[in-house]
Parts: C-alpha cells; sequence; structure tokens
C-alpha cells in the first residue's frame, strides 16, 4: 500500500478546520443578545420601490366612456406611489360585503409623475369588483393596493426600435402609459398605434391620443370602427391588410385587448413568419364556453389549518375561495404571477395549462385563479 505525506500547510488546515467550531462558538457570545434594527440605505430603498401592500385615497372620478371609468389613486402614508414601468399593472384589493376580491388593473397613468396612479375600469357583465367600483366606489374611498407587477413592458435589448401597438377596447389602458412616458419615446424610432372598438364613441382616450399625437413625429394612431362607418376612420377589425400598410420588416408588436383578438392576430402573426421574440401580449383569460354550472366542495389545507367551502363549475377555484373568505396571495387572476400556485392533492379540475411550468405538472400544482372544478376537489395552499 502506498504511503502518503502531509505537508505542514496541509496539517495546519486540517488544525484550523477542527477548531471552527470552538472558535465560532466563542464570537456568537461576543455577539449582542438584543436584534439589530434593520435601516440600511439598501433596504429602505426597496420598501420604498416594492412596498409590500399601499392604502391609497380615491381623489378623483372620470367617466371616459357610457361603460368606462378611471379612477385616480393617490397614496395614504406614502409621499408618492412606487416607480413603474409602462406596462405594468396593480392588484386593487375591493372588499365587498365582508369578501375582500383582488383584480389587476394596468395603470394608465404616466410612469413620469407618481404623485398618483390611474387606472381605468370597464363595466363588465356579472362583474363583482368592476360593477361595485362602477356604481357605489367614490370620491374619497380608500383601497389596498399591491404591485407594481407584470412584464407587459419595452426592452431596448430585446424589442426592436419600431413598435407597432394592437389595442382592442380597453386594451388601451396599459398603451396609455407607454405613450405619456417620454424616456421610452426617446428609444424608439417610430410607433404605431392600431385601437379598434365599436364605435367613435368607445374609444376610450380618444382626446388625450390625438393630443400626444400631435406633439411627437414618431406616433402614428389608426383607428378602427367595428360597427361604424366612418371616413376619418378605417373599417372592420385589425387584420393583416392593415397590418401590411405599416410593414413588419423588422418591428416588434405588443398586444392587448379580448381573447378572440389574440387567436385573429396570432395566426396572422404566423402567416407573415414574424418571430415570437418581437411579439408581446398583455395576459387576458377568457371563461371556457363548455363550463357546467354544478356544485361541489373545496378542502383548503393551509398550514395546520383545513377548511371546506363550496364551489361551483362555472367559477374559478381563486372566486369560490373570495366568496368563502379565504384569504389568498394572488396577485394577476390570469395565472402569469405564480403567487396563489397550490398543489392539488384530490379530485379533477380544468386548467389553463399553458400557465402551470412541465415540472409544477408532474408535481400536481395548479394556478386557483385559472382553474375550475369538475368534482370535489383538495388543494394545498401557500398562505400564511
Amino acid at each position: 500500500m502506498k504511503e502518503f505525506k502531509i505537508g505542514m500547510n496541509a496539517k495546519l488546515d486540517m488544525l484550523k478546520f477542527k477548531n471552527l467550531g470552538e472558535e465560532r462558538e466563542k464570537e456568537i457570545e461576543k455577539s449582542a443578545s438584543t436584534s439589530v434594527k434593520d435601516s440600511s440605505l439598501t433596504n429602505t430603498l426597496a420598501g420604498i420601490l416594492h412596498p409590500k401592500g399601499i392604502k391609497v385615497q380615491v381623489s378623483h372620478i372620470v367617466k371616459e366612456t357610457e361603460d368606462t371609468k378611471s379612477f385616480y389613486l393617490k397614496p395614504v402614508k406614502l409621499e408618492s406611489m412606487p416607480p413603474f414601468l409602462a406596462g405594468q399593472y396593480v392588484t386593487l384589493a375591493v372588499t365587498i360585503d365582508g369578501r375582500t376580491y383582488k383584480r389587476p388593473y394596468s395603470i394608465s397613468s404616466s410612469p413620469n409623475s407618481l404623485e398618483m396612479y390611474r387606472i381605468t375600469v370597464k363595466k363588465e357583465k356579472n362583474g363583482i369588483v368592476s360593477t361595485y367600483l362602477f356604481h357605489e366606489c367614490e370620491v374619497g374611498s380608500t383601497f389596498n393596493l399591491l404591485g407594481p407587477f407584470g412584464h407587459f413592458t419595452y426592452q431596448p435589448l430585446r424589442d426592436s426600435k419600431d413598435v407597432v401597438f394592437l389595442a382592442g377596447g380597453s386594451g388601451i389602458t396599459p398603451f396609455m402609459a407607454f405613450l405619456q412616458n417620454q424616456k421610452f419615446l426617446e428609444k424608439i424610432h417610430s410607433l404605431t398605434l392600431f385601437y379598434g372598438a365599436k364605435s367613435e364613441f368607445d374609444l376610450i382616450f380618444k382626446k388625450e391620443i390625438d393630443e400626444i399625437c400631435s406633439k411627437n413625429k414618431k406616433i402614428k394612431v389608426i383607428y378602427v370602427l367595428s360597427e361604424q362607418k366612418r371616413s376619418d376612420y378605417a373599417y372592420g377589425f385589425i387584420d393583416e391588410e392593415k397590418i401590411l400598410q405599416v410593414g413588419v420588416e423588422n418591428k416588434s408588436f405588443f398586444v392587448s385587448g379580448p381573447i378572440k383578438m389574440y387567436f385573429s392576430l396570432n395566426e396572422i402573426f404566423k402567416k407573415l413568419d414574424i418571430p415570437n421574440k418581437f411579439i408581446r401580449h398583455e395576459i387576458f383569460r377568457e371563461v371556457p364556453e363548455d363550463l357546467v354550472e354544478q356544485n361541489f366542495q373545496l378542502t383548503i389545507k393551509m398550514n395546520d389549518k383545513t377548511l371546506t367551502i363550496p364551489c361551483n363549475g362555472k367559477e374559478t377555484l381563486l372566486q369560490s375561495m373570495e366568496k368563502g373568505r379565504v384569504k389568498t396571495l394572488a396577485h394577476c387572476t390570469v395565472g402569469e404571477c405564480g403567487f396563489c400556485r397550490s398543489k392539488l392533492l384530490s379530485g379533477e379540475v380544468k386548467t389553463e395549462d399553458s400557465c402551470v411550468r412541465e415540472a409544477d405538472k408532474e408535481a400536481h400544482y395548479i394556478h386557483p385563479c385559472v382553474t375550475y372544478p369538475l368534482s370535489d376537489v383538495t388543494i394545498e395552499v401557500p398562505i400564511k
């Protein structure tokens, strides 16, 4: 058997390692017995940029169209609202009849002004929160706000300097932050905005958009009306012919609007061979048409607690949890952020598979915000 000799340096290293535990204990005994207050500049700045929650008050309300209103939200305690990137959204927590509902809304105000945020809400049929905001919210009302969140943003290293925005209906809201952001406009060469609506009266922010365009030659807006023919507007839908009029070579496309518009434009993008790296979508989910209204039981396990609440086949698990007064960590409600990620322990569900990573699917993880029950269901949720 071959013998190995250990050098002096190696022996000293082994001795240091042997005495490491004893020396560490001595250093720990020297430390203060009271906790150190975290007052570092870095953490102070992080608290300003990314607060856990903001209490806001409605400063004023503007009726934009017959079914759309803008709400201006100012901070109650902070000196200003947190900085955000054009295209991002916030989550508004609204308490109605003792139940708390969280809904995401794009910030439609300028990133250059942080005195308040503007969110713009369209009243949806059977929309609990939008109906409440539209009819019962008033100046002085207070809410809790989370965010900003989202990746529907312009990145110079990734996106082209020639940009095309395609908006449908209330999908114009995130684009308003871009149009008012001077830093963004300085980075690009050109911007074409297609804005589709049913009629001239359904065009949100038209006066504001026209005023911005009149002051900046980089911006061109094309209004498209689907149910009204006017000589000064395009007619129909945002289709291949209209897009080809502005060209597709070396352009980045940003899409925000109804889900049917997404499907239509995605087919056009494929036909025109536009690379996916030049396409951005503001995430929007539509309720599946094949859902059946049937009552089930949802059992929720969280830490050492277990509770059971009713759920319905036509409502997401998150909606049932909201109605059952269960505290949730949801933010986006469309399966993007992952905050509500939960483990499916038993039962059958219908879920949006594109929201869940392959590894999570194998481990039976779901996002309750885009998952519907097909039977009695048991889940384990990340609630503290």
